[in-house]
């Protein structure tokens, strides 16, 4: 009797991902599937607005030379290309600006969303219907929300798009209709090869004063990596034996203390309803998500000023989480110098709501944050402090994140008049959601200086009935506008 007679190794977990997402059951329920479909539309609301974005005109050059005719649409454009490079190219958009949604588990937290544009580039290429994606997201999100409840990313020093990446993965997987076995070697051959380091979030400016451009692909990255495992997958290949518990696998690599088995296997029972994409926090400004709270705040008080030359001081108080991800964490949080260092910065985030009463992508144009008038307000007039009365470190993450990362904002008037805005959750959060009007605003907002109203008008109608379109590319279709050759034709 050999050794491959009398011994089998498995993996556990790469068997409990396959089986769940080959069994689970795609009968949504109907707060399920509203859910699936505002994740649906918020990341394409939020990705429409970035098509001016650098990376965004970097990343159609890198697409252009394998252009294909019979591919997947590239958004905005009239090109077509294989539907990995379509997840790549189209998913940069998501990441481009601080806009996309964020989930926080019990370990581990991120932006499922990355996952959305590798997700419809596949339903495309297959045909898929409009149920069909909506399924593959709930599905994706579902196992997001497990990874980042039994996987902590910090300990190893590794990103977040490594559990990002298995989400992506699943809801894949569903659309391919992979069995339980392909299933499992996928999603082995997306942990083993990729592992992504969190040095994309070092903080560290490069030459240009900027943060790295990288932090515009690395979830796209991760997610055209999985769409790639899938369908090798389907094509024979398989992963290692034991790709999340082996000696050198995936759980080893995370360097967690505890066991994050027995979360996995809880969580990811078949038998169970999708329901975690409604969990998922979306955002009302292009803003990381520690400090929406604050932007609410200080549009709060602000409106209760009638004379802006007349404030004296602008005070902000924040959850230490937030303090430390916008003041500690910065170079020169008071001194924003471009875009990237602007929109990580709580004194000019707030400055900027208060000066303008509202925050957009335009708040953090160079030319406007360079406004010596508007340096020197954020320099010499905003003050930032932790509260930990609003939430603490010791506390964690989850906390924070369920209260909402909260900040009040006080602004005090040259006559020693003082105004508040109170400490609330912001606009997305899940004590706060959007309404269906709220996430057509988004949409209407970002989609209509590219795409004219008319195509506007269509994306929402097609994302507003998605589930009974037949086919994905009903949607697609509509996103195949070529807004760039349109400004050409009016410059000329």
């Amino acid at each position: 009797m050999t050794t491959a007679d009398s011994f089998e190794y498995r993996d556990e977990v790469a068997e409990c991902l396959g089986n769940f997402v080959a069994s689970v059951s795609g009968e949504l329920d109907p707060e399920t599937r509203h859910a699936s479909k505002r994740a649906l539309s918020d990341s394409v609301a939020v990705a429409l607005g970035a098509l001016d974005h650098r990376a965004s005109h970097i990343a159609r050059r890198f697409a252009e030379p394998f252009a294909t005719p019979d591919g997947a649409v590239i958004w905005g454009t009239s090109m077509r290309a294989n539907p990995d490079l379509a997840a790549f190219v189209n998913g940069s958009l998501l990441r481009c600006y601080d806009y996309n949604d964020f989930y926080v588990g019990d370990r581990n937290s991120g932006h499922p969303s990355d996952m959305t544009a590798g997700v419809i580039a596949v339903a495309e290429w297959v045909d898929a219907s409009g149920e069909d994606l909506l399924v593959a997201l709930a599905v994706g999100y579902e196992v997001v929300g497990a990874a980042f409840d039994a996987f902590s990313t910090a300990p190893g020093g590794w990103d977040y798009t490594n559990l990002t990446a298995i989400g992506a993965c699943a809801a894949i997987a569903r659309l391919l209709k992979l069995d339980a076995d392909q299933a499992k070697e996928a999603f082995g051959m997306t942990v083993t090869p990729h592992f992504a380091t969190d040095e994309v979030e070092s903080c560290e400016l490069n030459k240009r004063g900027d943060l790295t451009l990288w932090k515009r692909f690395n979830g796209s990255d991760a997610v055209r990596n999985a769409l790639q495992a899938c369908f090798l997958a389907k094509a024979g290949v398989e992963a290692p034996i034991r790709p999340f518990t082996g000696d050198n696998g995936f759980i080893a690599k995370l360097a967690n203390e505890h066991d994050p088995v027995p979360v996995i296997l809880e969580r990811l029972q078949p038998n169970k309803k999708l329901s975690r994409v409604a969990e998922t926090y979306m955002k009302l400004w292009p803003v990381g998500s520690m400090a929406q709270s604050a932007i609410r705040a200080a549009l709060e008080a602000r409106g209760k000023v009638s004379d802006l030359s007349q404030i004296k001081e602008v005070r902000v108080f924040s959850e230490e989480g937030a303090y430390q991800h916008f003041i500690e964490m910065r170079q020169d949080p008071y001194h924003p110098s471009s875009r990237e260092t602007a929109d990580h910065s709580m004194p000019y985030v707030v400055g900027a709501a208060v000066l303008d009463g509202y925050i957009g992508v335009d708040s953090f144009d160079v030319t406007r944050v360079l406004e010596p008038a508007r340096q020197k307000f954020v320099a010499e007039q905003v003050k930032c402090v932790a509260d930990p009365k609003l939430g603490a470190l010791k506390d964690g993450k989850l906390s924070r994140a369920a209260a909402g990362y909260l900040s009040r904002v006080e602004i005090e008037l040259q006559d020693g008049t003082i105004v508040h805005g109170e400490a609330k959750p912001f606009p997305g959060h899940p004590k706060a959601p959007f309404s269906d009007a709220d996430i057509a605003q988004k949409v209407t907002q970002n989609a209509l200086p590219f795409a004219g109203q008319a195509v506007t008008d269509q994306i929402i109608e097609a994302l507003k009935s998605f589930e009974t379109l037949g086919s994905v590319k009903q949607l697609t279709s509509i996103l195949a506008f070529d807004w760039a050759a349109k400004n050409q034709e009016k410059a000329a």
